[in-house]
């Protein structure tokens, strides 16, 4: 049976289960879901084992309350300011990098790399992790874009999948690259030049003739 994952609302954790969830993090970044014990969770904690179970009923619950938990964090940082109504150049800008910056942080990278390990184990944290982060944006940037095709600033005749496509551009070979390991950090100014060519190649395709 899958296991059950417990998307915890950050402002809502009290102090006792932020602080074994923080541990529980760490934890599992640094020694991956199986070697990972509730003992050394509880020692890096500073809690006694009592305590720990008296929050999360085992290592799978803690698990998934953890990476669900992580999840609605780092989305919260996608919920930008209304986007620019005139201005779609900016608003391609600075959806991109919202959703790069996100993507190849430390905290999001270790994340992801638990959830494709594991979602075999937990089915259900694949959903939790997309729907909590890029379905997320990819929502409110397909509102936007259908917006642009109302007013004539674009010709988007599906908004969700052109969403899509700008998004997946601007993933691309950087973010793979740095997920890798390959890259631990991309060039001066790299960023920023994939950002621009990302924009230009949607209004290519998408601005209205």
């Amino acid at each position: 049976m899958a296991e059950q994952v417990a998307v915890l609302e950050p402002d809502s954790i009290n102090p006792k289960a932020q602080q074994i969830l923080t541990a529980a993090r760490q934890v599992f970044v640094e020694q991956g879901y199986g070697s990972a014990s509730m003992d050394v969770i509880a020692r890096t904690a500073g809690v006694s084992k009592a305590t720990l179970y008296a929050h999360f009923t085992g290592k799978d619950a803690l698990f998934a309350a953890m990476v669900g938990t992580e999840c609605r964090r780092l989305s919260a940082g996608l919920d930008a300011p209304s986007f620019d109504e005139g201005d779609v150049r900016a608003t391609l800008r600075q959806v991109a990098t919202r959703f790069i910056e996100m993507l190849m942080s430390g905290r999001a990278l270790a994340i992801y790399r638990i959830v494709v390990a594991e979602s075999p184990r937990f089915p259900e944290l694949g959903r939790i992790f997309f729907e909590t982060g890029p379905d997320r944006l990819l929502g409110r940037f397909a509102d936007f874009l259908q917006r642009a095709d109302e007013r004539g600033t674009l010709s988007v005749a599906e908004p969700r999948r052109a969403a899509g496509q700008f998004i997946g551009m601007v993933r691309g070979e950087v973010y793979l690259r740095r997920l890798l390991g390959i890259e631990p950090a991309a060039a001066e100014g790299e960023i920023e030049r994939h950002i621009e060519s990302c924009v230009d190649l949607f209004l290519s395709h998408y601005a209205r003739r």
